[in-house]
């Protein structure tokens, strides 16, 4: 059997963290989401990949290869212009027969779940459902049975809430409140179908722009489509949701020592440490704890559980960082404190940074919604000494901040705070 991953989209809500990035390319756990993809798809004995490709491609395949690295056989098929999932299937046509997968490329997907949809009986497709409590980020999914009825998109307000440029707190709140109906099944993305789906669509007439999620609403398909649901499954909708990935994929680091240890290091629990790395006197590491090739931490650093830190990035002297995303080429001085924190590449952010980590509260006229949140610090940014972040603050790419600022309101790409 094939797969087909879709993975062409920019993902916007999720900027400024997809400024340089596809939404697949982002790094949990110091690993591209869609290197998990594909290592579930080979669990499950699936050898040939298509990954359809569009924004940032070159990244997508440089990272990938040809596979081989994965045991896998990969192809890449342009979507010169990101006009919708179902355009984006159709790019795969001529290269389809029989039975195959389809799988979007920048969400957690386990090998179970994926074998689930496999064992579908062959006179029938297959969609993949979960469980979740704020179904309002996806569409919901109505069953009759084992077999689909119905999905409900989700509501168009989750786009305007979204500017250009950032994201606002609001909708990260509004979107992550709990549904006052309880849980419900939601769509994954995840499908199972053979050739015919083409020829259904086209008789359909599907529109370029069309979503697939819309034709799978008609009953025109003329095949009955088989429900499975996993337990495992996750995905970003906003930037603050990548925390809850990295944290996920923390739980399974064995541990392992690859670089140097200056005396008085203290390293607890499941720690995975990269090649060329050095741990600076007195610091202390509690896992789970990714740390990426050629990275410094410390002397005297604290680095807590649920945090990566990506590849040549550095640490400072006193600095606490914990529960936190830290990517690539990162530098961060010392006597710095990160909670619940997202850092993009490339950035440079001085002596006695803060970020405060609270709750935000939005209160509507019959509802309230509440979140914690820490700060999301685009790529490329540059932050002077004794600056401080207040909780749910997103700086753009490329921000310079000068010194002694205290932050409270979102910045978009490229702004001078000095």
């Amino acid at each position: 059997m094939k797969a087909v991953v879709l993975a062409a989209g920019e993902g916007r809500r999720l900027r400024p963290l997809t400024s340089n990035f596809s939404k697949g390319m982002l790094p949990v756990g110091n690993v591209p989401v869609i290197e998990y993809v594909v290592r579930a798809l080979a669990e499950c004995d699936i050898r040939e990949i298509s990954i359809i490709v569009g924004y940032q491609r070159e990244k997508v395949m440089n990272h990938l290869g040809d596979g081989r690295d994965l045991g896998v056989q990969i192809e890449y098929i342009h979507q010169k212009f990101q006009l919708g999932t179902a355009h984006a299937l159709f790019q795969a046509r001529d290269r389809i027969e029989g039975r195959f997968l389809v799988v979007p490329g920048d969400s957690l997907i386990s090998s179970k779940g994926i074998a689930d949809l496999m064992s579908i009986p062959e006179d029938e497709w297959g969609i993949l459902t979960a469980t979740s409590s704020n179904s309002s980020k996806y569409g919901k999914v109505a069953v009759k049975g084992d077999h689909l009825q119905q999905i409900i998109e989700k509501q168009k307000i989750t786009e305007d809430l979204i500017s250009t440029g950032v994201p606002s707190v609001f909708s990260l709140a509004l979107w992550d409140y709990s549904d006052p109906m309880g849980p419900s099944l939601i769509n994954t993305g995840t499908y199972l179908f053979d050739e015919g789906i083409f020829n259904a669509l086209e008789r359909m007439g599907v529109g370029e722009a069309q979503k697939l999620v819309s034709c799978l609403n008609d009953r025109a398909l003329g095949k009955r489509i088989r429900v499975k649901t996993t337990n495992s499954w996750l995905d970003a909708v906003y930037p603050f949701d990548l925390l809850d990935l990295n944290e996920h994929v923390l739980q399974s680091v064995a541990g392992g020592y690859d670089g140097s240890l200056d005396p008085g290091v203290v390293v607890k629990g499941p720690v995975d440490i990269g090649p060329e790395v050095r741990l600076r006197s007195n610091t202390v590491i509690e896992g789970p704890v990714r740390i990426g090739a050629g990275s410094i931490i410390g002397p005297c650093a604290y680095i807590g559980p649920n945090t990566s830190i990506g590849i040549n990035s550095s640490i400072g002297p006193m600095s606490v960082v914990k529960g936190s995303l830290i990517m690539d080429d990162i530098r961060i001085g010392s006597h710095c404190n990160v909670s619940n924190t997202i850092i993009s590449n490339g950035c440079s952010i001085s002596d006695f940074f803060g970020v405060e980590r609270g709750e935000y509260t939005i209160r509507l006229e019959r509802q309230s919604f509440s979140k914690k949140l820490g700060a999301c610090v685009g790529p490329d940014c540059h932050i002077s000494h004794h600056v401080s972040l207040g909780p749910g603050v997103i700086l753009g790419s490329g921000c310079s901040i000068g010194p002694m600022r205290n932050i409270r309101d979102n910045l978009p790409d490229m702004t001078r705070a000095v």
